[in-house]
């Protein structure tokens, strides 16, 4: 019985890419899976950008515009991603942008069909990519660039990152007026799905930019 329940806690961890935040009512990116399994996925699916580089400092295009965590001037644009192509059985892809330091989904897309590998920067406006957006949690649809609250936590920076997902399916996630689909709701739908995914991390703070107050 420990081991069935063992075995069922760490499917939880590494395959369920969803929970709620408790006390925020934001939802949140799945935990991670150990090192080695990651480096294992990784080697058979990559992401990259040419807006920025992994685990590096984004550029102030793709930051808010406006009033969110803070009051921050940015471009507001969606950064350029590319995907290798995925493994055998892709139907779909879905990309995600979730700020792992505050568990906030800033941007959701789904049902990008597998022909498609790239999105180019501002592909984020509303309307703008191959496949349907979410509703963040910022109440938005389409991208919402970092601005986060300061103090948050002490060194300031926060880990912003864009995954891709392959998945076997496309979701049922249609748009309705009072039930958009959200990111609590994506995540859902994707669990069982996941064929391959990749990620790539921006970092960003108010003390490194002009751009919050």
């Amino acid at each position: 019985m420990k081991t069935r329940l063992f075995v069922l806690v760490l499917f939880l961890a590494i395959f369920v890419p969803w929970v709620v935040s408790s006390g925020h009512g934001k939802s949140e990116q799945p935990a991670t899976s150990t090192p080695q399994a990651d480096s294992d996925w990784e080697q058979k699916f990559r992401v990259t950008s040419s807006t920025f580089e992994n685990d590096q400092l984004i550029p102030s295009s793709m930051v808010f515009n406006g009033q969110l965590g803070s009051v921050c001037t940015g471009g507001n644009d969606s950064p350029q991603l590319s995907w290798t192509r995925a493994g055998r059985g892709t139907r779909s892809y879905a990309v995600v942008l979730f700020d792992v330091t505050a568990n906030f989904t800033h941007w959701g897309v789904f049902n990008i069909p597998p022909s498609i590998t790239e999105l180019p920067a501002g592909a984020g406006a509303a309307g703008s990519p191959p496949g349907q957006q979410i509703l963040n949690d910022a109440f938005n649809f389409g991208y919402s660039g970092p601005c986060p609250p300061p103090g948050l936590v002490p060194d300031g920076i926060h880990h912003y990152v864009f995954t891709v997902y392959a998945l076997d399916k496309e979701l049922d996630l249609p748009p309705s007026a009072d039930f958009p689909p959200t990111g609590a709701a994506l995540y859902r739908a994707m669990i069982g799905h996941v064929i391959d995914r990749a990620s790539i991390t921006g970092l960003f703070r108010c003390t490194d930019a002009t751009s919050c107050s």
